[in-house]
Parts: structure tokens; sequence; C-alpha cells
């Protein structure tokens, strides 16, 4: 054998051991957290089915790491959703916000749904665009245009003008500089923001 068929034969094997290992990386299942950009065109919401034994699907990291300064995107573009509920909690070392999605009618939602964070120049600031919204849930908290949460970090949630008719935009305002990771989960559709303490 040559040195350059030895050389092809090696670059082959290496290109097929590659796109096996991604071909495995897949299939997470509905509790996977999604790490796809927007797609052209949008979904149809799907409902989720009856739950069979987990109330609580398995939560998984954010696809951009723990607590980074980035622009993060997760989810597909799905559209005709309700807002159902936005949920908050101090978890010791992170304050967590839970944005929940339904369909149309309110039931939970099977996919992830479509959400963008920034995190503003001074730090002080996350950005978050929730897409496909078209109505929102009867939920106190989502029909407020500001939320105080009485934690020391996140001091409010602010819902800010939106130029789109299908979206929705939250600030939350920081007291003082951190980092933050966005994560989706589906069945039901939420989308989860964790800001480091």
């Amino acid at each position: 054998m040559t040195y350059r068929t030895f050389l092809l034969f090696l670059l082959t094997a290496a290109a097929i051991a590659a796109f096996l290992f991604l071909a495995g990386c897949g299939g997470g299942g509905a509790a996977s957290v999604a790490s796809t950009k927007s797609i052209p065109g949008s979904q149809k919401p799907l409902p989720s089915p009856q739950p069979q034994g987990q109330s609580q699907p398995q939560e998984q990291p954010g696809p951009y790491g723990r607590f980074s300064r980035s622009s993060q995107s997760v989810g597909m573009l799905i559209d005709g959703l309700q807002l159902k509920d936005i949920r908050w909690a101090d978890h010791g070392s992170f304050f967590r916000v839970v944005f929940e999605m339904a369909t149309p009618g309110g039931r939970p939602l099977l996919q992830v749904p479509h959400a963008q964070a920034s995190l503003s120049a001074d730090g002080r600031q996350v950005k978050v665009v929730l897409g496909g919204i078209r109505s929102l849930g009867s939920s106190a908290n989502v029909e407020a245009t500001q939320l105080r949460t009485g934690d020391s970090l996140v001091t409010a949630i602010d819902r800010l003008p939106a130029k789109d008719d299908q979206s929705l935009i939250y600030g939350f305002n920081l007291s003082r500089p951190s980092t933050y990771s966005l994560a989706g989960l589906g069945s039901p559709g939420r989308i989860v923001i964790d800001i480091s303490k």
C-alpha cells in the first residue's frame, strides 16, 4: 500500500467516523433542549399528549453552556401560540424565569417554541424575544406589563414594545451585571432563562 493510498484510507475512515458520531447525537426526545435556529416558514402548534406517569419533563442544560454573555436562540418558529404563564423563582446560585406557551386553545404545547435572548453591553438587562405569540392567557403575570419579582438581582420583568405582531419582548432589569443561559423545553413548551447570581 502506498503512502497516498494509506492517507486516503485514513481520511475516509475519519469522515465515516465523524458522520456516525454526529448521527448518533441527534435524538433526545420531547424533553430535549432545542438548539436549532429559527427556520424559514412557521410550524403549526401541536398539543401535548396526555402525561403518562411523568408530571415534569426532564430539564436539560442550555445549548450555549451555563451563564454566558453571548446572544442565544432556541426552538422552532411556531405561529399562533398563546403565552400561558410567566413564573420565576430564586434557586440560590441562579434566578430562573419560565415562559410557558400553549396552543391557541390553551392546551399544553408539544414543541419547543422559538426564543432569542441577548444581554445589554453593561450586563444589566437580559432581553428575550418570544416568537409566534398571537394571544395571551388569563394569568395575571401574563397580562401585566411590569412584574416586580422581589429579588435582589432581577428586580423587575418588563414587557417591551414589539414591532412585530407575532412576538413579545421582555426585559429583565438587573441590579448588577450578570450572565445568563437560555433553554427551551417541550411538552409543555417552555422557554427557560437562568440568570447567574
